[in-house]
């Protein structure tokens, strides 16, 4: 019996460490990015899903891997990069917006598939239904549509006077035209007349916020898209040198220098991309994962510009501002 007592006794002592042995020689999990708009304009949302999967306890390189696919913003070129990133078998992959998500979508449906910033998955054929997607994809959707009667009333409460806005917008995006379709709708509402300017190449930014001058427009507003993020800093440029103001759908342009931006704080949308990501990984279906609204948002001014224009900006704004550049 003593000899018996001992031998389990020796194997218990061995079968402890196994599972941690084991944990620690599987390899990285393997999350595909597609960056359609550029790795770099997109650095700060994967800033605040690695943020997001430290919280949960992945850490960056040792339990995951990020294959990042740079489109540079040149969209032509994202469904071959999408056809690579597929073809070359990652475990999941992250999308950012409409685009993305869904040029993966139409490539695989084995693989799963977290957006984080979607503006409307179920008309994007991402999913059957917000509650369950019932496919391989799920995630956060980004409300970027519905916000622009939001905007469009800030903008009035800035500059009262703004009967005519040009809005900057790529055409081949279809995000992009949803927003416009939406812009439509709410702008007479507010007393504002909207002249869309196509932007398909950087080489249209110019002429395009010349033209908004040409025409009277006292004010731009730019859509949330692909183009548009990858050239922010060229865009918020070219709207300074015309001394026009402009709306944006995302902080990130107030950050290179626009006006003023309201939208879904994309950063915490990415950040909460991290626990469908943690749960899938885990063996949880993306088909089973409800696709939620952003709980957070943002209202960012950029103090530099609005003095470089002359504005001021009333005080009831301010009270609603989150965020100020100097």
């Amino acid at each position: 019996m003593d000899r018996r007592n001992a031998v389990l006794g020796l194997l218990a002592t061995f079968a402890g460490p196994l599972p941690a042995v084991a944990q620690t020689a599987r390899r990285p999990r393997r999350i595909g990015f597609l960056a359609i708009g550029g790795a770099q304009a997109d650095a700060p949302f994967l800033a605040a899903f690695r943020a997001g999967m430290q919280e949960l306890g992945w850490v960056d390189e040792r339990d995951y891997v990020l294959d990042v696919r740079d489109g540079k913003g040149v969209l032509a070129s994202a469904p071959g990069m999408a056809d690579e990133l597929i073809a070359s078998g990652p475990d999941l992959l992250l999308g950012v917006a409409d685009g993305s998500s869904r040029l993966m979508a139409q490539r695989t449906k084995a693989i799963p598939i977290v957006f984080a910033i979607t503006q409307d998955p179920v008309g994007a054929g991402l999913a059957e239904n917000l509650r369950k997607p019932g496919g391989n994809a799920t995630g956060l959707t980004s409300m970027t549509t519905e916000l622009w009667g939001k905007r469009l009333q800030l903008l009035k409460e800035v500059l009262p006077r703004v009967t005519h806005v040009a809005l900057l917008y790529a055409p081949n995006d279809q995000g992009a035209v949803s927003q416009l379709k939406e812009i439509r709708t709410v702008a007479p509402r507010l007393g504002i007349s909207v002249t869309p300017l196509d932007l398909r190449q950087p080489a249209d930014i110019e002429p395009a916020i010349r033209r908004a001058t040409a025409i009277g427009a006292q004010a731009c507003a730019v859509t949330f898209d692909a183009f548009t993020n990858n050239q922010r800093q060229a865009i918020a440029d070219h709207l300074a040198r015309q001394k026009l103001p402009a709306m944006f759908a995302g902080s990130l342009w107030v950050e290179a220098g626009g006006l003023m931006a309201y939208s879904t704080s994309f950063a915490d949308n990415f950040r909460r991309a991290a626990a469908y990501v943690d749960k899938i990984l885990k063996g949880a279906k993306p088909g089973d994962l409800s696709i939620e609204q952003p709980t957070k948002f943002d209202l960012a001014v950029n103090m530099k510009t609005a003095t470089a224009l002359g504005i001021r900006f009333p005080e009831a704004f301010l009270l609603s501002v989150t965020r100020v550049i100097d």
